[in-house]
């Protein structure tokens, strides 16, 4: 396979929250205008999740809630 296909293949890479906040400081660390398209595209792609983990663990919580 040649190097210019490889580079467009998507990967997928995990980390908790805290990682990924962890990772968006160290880039806002850098000039500005190097990173603002990683920055923008780490939030796109993990905003979602981190928003249907809070309504997860806040529909345990609810029902954690209701049963007592």
């Amino acid at each position: 396979m040649s190097k210019e296909l490889l580079d467009d293949f998507n990967v997928t890479l995990e980390f908790s929250v805290k990682e990924i906040n962890a990772l968006l400081n160290v880039l806002a660390q850098s000039p500005f205008i190097q990173v603002v398209a990683f920055i923008n595209e780490i939030q796109a792609q993990a905003g979602p999740q981190v928003e249907h983990a809070k309504a997860s663990l806040d529909a345990v919580e609810k029902a954690q809630k209701d049963e007592s």
